[in-house]
């Protein structure tokens, strides 16, 4: 639903990025000359944790929002995605449409959807451990670039869900569905879900299918045969990686906090599927 026009906004790019410094300090001197104190932040490893903003403005990529998400921690804002990458699924507005874009955070027009995170550990049976990273998309366990088959084993509240010999394993939120999941033929969940979906990759045995879990408590996967290499590999959100060794396990649960989405229109989310992904469209009469 629509919220609160903010006072204060970080404006938030990678100055790794051709350009990205100019168009943040314009859009930052844009919203400040509209009343509101705009703060540039370009380099994309620091903190947006404790930066005391009503709300959080990205120039960027799908990847650019998945990092944001990451660097603001547990204080999770508002956040409106304005796209200069390539898709854009995840951002609300190309870049084109900036001003308008700001001009409505600024009316308190855009509509929120919160959407679920998770924190992703791996703890080896040597007691090494990796995170936890917080995530919002996926986690993604996979073989080496060159050796055999992994084989690793999904468990719920205890209970084993499945065992996947393969390349991997994919475990998507229901916004993350739409990014690597569905490219390996996983479902598209809608945003609202709290639900996981695992996506077998390149599955060795042909009854195994993608699957949707409720999240609950959270997912275990065991590596239980890493192909003939020392590891198998674990990404969050394709930004942060970790190796796994046989014996090792993933938690993948649920985070208190939510990703708070900012949207121009509650069906906004049906809209890209259409117009980006031709989902289930229909070609339409032009005076309809």
């Amino acid at each position: 639903m629509p919220g609160s026009p903010p006072s204060r906004v970080l404006v938030v790019g990678d100055e790794k990025k051709g350009g990205t410094r100019a168009l943040v300090q314009h859009h930052a001197a844009w919203l400040g000359a509209r009343g509101c104190r705009a703060e540039v932040v370009t380099d994309r490893d620091s903190s947006l944790a404790e930066r005391g903003a009503d709300a959080v403005v990205v120039f960027g990529g799908d990847g650019s929002l998945l990092a944001t998400a990451r660097r603001l921690g547990a204080h999770q804002v508002p956040t409106l995605g304005i796209n200069r990458g390539r898709l854009g699924f995840l951002t609300s507005f190309e870049i084109e449409q900036a001003e308008t874009a700001l001009a409505a955070l600024l009316a308190g027009q855009l509509h929120e959807e919160q959407r679920l995170m998770f924190w992703c550990e791996a703890r080896g049976p040597d007691g090494s451990q990796f995170g936890p990273v917080l995530g919002l998309n996926d986690v993604v366990v996979s073989r080496a670039a060159v050796g055999g088959m992994i084989t690793v084993r999904a468990a719920t509240g205890g209970v084993e869900v499945a065992s996947y010999r393969g390349d991997g394993l994919i475990v998507a939120t229901a916004a993350g569905s739409t990014a690597y999941s569905l490219a390996a033929g996983g479902p598209v969940l809608s945003p609202a879900l709290d639900a996981l979906v695992l996506t077998p990759l390149a599955s060795h045995t042909l009854t195994a299918r993608p699957l949707v879990v409720p999240v609950g408590d959270g997912l275990a996967i065991e590596v239980v045969e890493t192909g003939g290499k020392r590891y198998a590999y674990c990404q969050v959100d394709g930004q942060v990686q970790a190796q796994v060794p046989v014996g090792g396990t993933l938690t993948v649960r649920p985070a208190a906090m939510r990703f708070r989405h900012l949207a121009p229109s509650p069906d906004h989310f049906f809209a890209v599927l259409r117009s980006k992904f031709g989902f289930a469209d229909l070609p339409r009469r032009r005076d309809a």
